[in-house]
């Protein structure tokens, strides 16, 4: 779907769909894809380019070593989003609804955000493109904070996360 206040075409798939996806636009989408350590990489033989990344869809507890999300690997989502620039992106995960969406909302808030949206525009308007790409999105709540961590000062980026986490839209889909 173009999404025209960030001039780009952008979808979210989960790990089904991905696959006929690309099929219908061979060479056309940049793809982010996250799958689990202990899955198998998604064949994304028909995209124009790809960005492969492993980690569980946990929320990390102190003492915990699970395999889960880790600021690297938003890094390379966001330098891998900035390099393809304007071109269509699509974010895959297994189910389409958390790793991917949390990816896909760090990208909305951070294009918006340097469009000069802050407060509650800018969380109104985020949630609004994310539910019109995926409307059953549920956000892993680490993998967004740890986003918003990598351009946005850190109390900013924790206030900014509780407030999307805590839109009535997106709470709905966590219960």
């Amino acid at each position: 779907m173009f999404i025209e206040r960030l001039q780009r075409e952008l979808a979210i798939c989960s790990a089904i769909q991905i696959g006929p996806f690309l099929a219908r636009e061979p060479d056309r989408w940049h793809v982010v894809s996250i799958h689990d350590p202990i899955q198998a990489e998604a064949d994304l033989a028909k995209a124009k380019s790809a960005l492969q990344l492993s980690f569980e869809d946990a929320l990390p507890t102190p003492g915990d070593d699970t395999p889960g999300p880790k600021p690297a690997h938003l890094q390379s989502f966001l330098a891998f989003a900035g390099s393809t620039a304007h071109e269509p992106l699509v974010l895959q995960c297994w189910a389409g609804r958390s790793r991917s969406t949390a990816m896909a909302l760090v990208l909305i808030v951070k294009e918006l955000h340097a469009q000069g949206l802050t407060g509650s525009e800018l969380v109104t308007t985020s949630v609004d493109i994310l539910l019109s790409l995926r409307p059953n999105a549920n956000p892993n709540r680490f993998v967004l904070r740890l986003g918003l961590d990598q351009f946005l000062p850190p109390e900013i980026a924790q206030k900014l996360s509780t407030a999307l986490i805590r839109e009535p839209r997106l709470k709905a889909n966590f219960l």
